[in-house]
């Protein structure tokens, strides 16, 4: 009955544009705006995701396949995963699966329970020589580093191989253990994991001039657009630093694995918001800057 309705009113409407004199006049004066409207119609660019938060943690291998996850952020359209996980194991069955997609990173420790003691811990040092010799890591991290933790052998250790192999730290800290890891290599390349958990924007904003080579990527930051629109003070500080923000999912446990999908449509929705160079750039270009990874030819991105 409703369909028989709808087809009536369908034969109306096409019958008085085809028929009468006033539809076809209607008709023939609305081309105008309708060919200018399709020529200046530019659908919202949704650019491809670089998920520089991502964790295959063991806590997650029985309750998420590593199928799943693949064919998740294919559906997606986030190719590129970079990957830190405990134990770093996680993270290998990732890049076994899909070794053009995952960007290995090495967790400074194997055991959950070290990531508050690792950098007092002397075995660290051969852990992170073996590893990074016999695997091809783009980086350290993520690793939990605060205050005046990194005053020590172990963090120095590190920061020498990650010099030597020009390798990115993937830094969970504060600004003080920031300010102490550049002052041992001003060259460094850090990731500032979380935005610093907490720190707030005029703080970060000082980090960036401060800091050529931080980068900040703002997993878990639901402070940041909390009505699903960024925040003036937010997308200030992006316009000035476009070139220093990225995204992440930050699935360190197998509940947020189920909320990635949530996460990727609130990115691009307040995303949309930022002036389409600025939007690419915080999706997918500075994470394949950072990891010097060249870039994808126009055609092959969706």
């Amino acid at each position: 009955m409703a369909e028989s309705r709808f087809k009536r009113w369908l034969h109306g409407i096409r019958w008085f544009f085809q028929q009468t004199l006033l539809g076809r006049a209607l008709g023939f004066a609305s081309l105008p705006l309708l060919l200018l409207g399709l020529a200046f119609y530019n659908p919202h660019y949704h650019p491809p995701i670089f998920d520089a938060q991502v964790h295959y943690n063991q806590e997650s291998w029985k309750r998420v396949r590593v199928e799943a996850i693949i064919n998740g952020v294919e559906e997606m359209n986030i190719p590129w995963l970079l990957v830190g996980s405990t134990p770093n194991l996680g993270t290998w069955k990732l890049w076994e699966a899909d070794p053009d997609r995952v960007i290995p990173m090495l967790v400074p420790y194997d055991i959950r329970e070290d990531r508050f003691h690792w950098h007092e811990n002397p075995d660290i040092i051969q852990f992170i020589e073996y590893e990074i010799s016999h695997r091809p890591y783009r980086g350290i991290g993520e690793f939990h580093l605060y205050d005046a933790q990194a005053d020590s052998h172990v963090v120095r250790r590190m920061v020498e191989l990650a010099t030597e192999g020009n390798l990115v730290l993937h830094a969970r800290s504060d600004p003080s253990a920031l300010h102490q890891l550049f002052s041992m290599a001003p060259s460094l390349r850090i990731l500032w994991a979380h935005a610093g958990v907490d720190a707030k924007p005029d703080e970060i904003k000082k980090m960036l001039g401060r800091y050529r080579n931080l980068w900040v990527e703002i997993s878990h930051r639901r402070d940041i657009a909390p009505s699903g629109k960024l925040k003036p003070e937010w997308e200030a500080l992006m316009l000035l630093y476009p070139r220093r923000f990225m995204l992440g999912s930050g699935t360190y446990s197998s509940g947020y694995w189920y909320k990635v999908r949530s996460y990727v449509a609130e990115y691009r929705d307040w995303l949309e918001d930022l002036p389409d160079e600025v939007a690419e750039r915080i999706a997918y270009r500075n994470g394949l800057d950072l990891f010097q990874i060249e870039y994808p030819a126009s055609s092959d991105l969706k």
